[in-house]
């Protein structure tokens, strides 16, 4: 199955086309986030003919719906939208936190994507290792909705799940803290951390984890249609925050 994966998230997304496991083409953006609504279908475009493909050819789209960049998480969604109305594919948002658990995929039971998200603060998931049918542990599943965390809370909240009593010990640990390489602010968090919890750098773009993950939902009958594709932004826009309903005197 031929994917289209873009990622908007951050300036380190990027348009790639992947068959199966399969990378045919990447286009890593080189521009700021903010800039997506121009620079986005051009990705696209480049990542299409390196594979030797064009829009008709792509039978699933993928996307990463969040957390990140405000602008750049709705450029990507109104693009996939538009591209799997057009040509009437089924479209899939991957959130951002998951595909770095794909791409990691650490030997642990226990695996916590972290994302800078400014102001002193972190995006963090919680995903755990299950059981397979044939009772081997193979791929990780979300304990709970993503959070946004102050570095404290962060760090209290993994040495209680260390000392909890609810890890198995594997060979890698028992629990992964995972980092994208270019994000210097979670990469100072391992610091604080006890030496039982393994810091895992992930290096480059996420976009062939986000197809990885996509295609697994879609065999999975997960799939939406682009209607009911949905941002995963877990904190609110600067315009909801300050946000205050005004005030009409009477007579006015």
């Amino acid at each position: 199955m031929r994917i289209l994966a873009i990622d908007t998230t951050s300036e380190h997304g990027g348009a790639a086309v992947c068959s199966g496991d399969a990378c045919l083409s990447l286009v890593q953006n080189e521009e700021p986030a903010s800039r997506y609504a121009v620079t986005l279908f051009e990705l696209a475009d480049r990542a299409l003919a390196q594979a030797g493909v064009g829009f008709s050819d792509i039978e699933l789209y993928a996307v990463s719906n969040g957390p990140g960049s405000f602008t750049g998480i709705r450029v990507g969604l109104a693009a996939a939208q538009g591209w799997a109305k057009a040509f009437e594919r089924p479209v899939i948002g991957v959130n951002l936190l998951e595909a770095m658990v794909e791409r990691a995929h650490p030997v642990t039971d226990w695996a916590v994507p972290v994302l800078d998200a400014r102001r002193g603060e972190f995006f963090a998931g919680l995903y755990r290792r299950m059981a397979d049918t044939t009772g081997q542990h193979d791929e990780f599943e979300p304990a709970g909705s993503g959070q946004l965390v102050h570095p404290e809370r962060l760090s209290s909240m993994l040495e209680a799940l260390n000392r909890g009593g609810q890890c198995r010990t594997y060979s890698g640990g028992t629990i992964a803290l995972l980092m994208r390489a270019h994000d210097l602010k979670a990469r100072s968090l391992p610091e604080s951390l006890s030496q039982e919890i393994a810091a895992i750098d992930i290096p480059g773009t996420l976009l062939e984890a986000i197809a990885r993950v996509a295609l697994r939902a879609f065999e999975q009958g997960e799939s939406s249609s682009p209607g009911e594709l949905d941002a995963c932004y877990i904190r609110r826009s600067d315009a909801e925050l300050n946000w205050r309903p005004s005030v009409v005197k009477a007579g006015s």
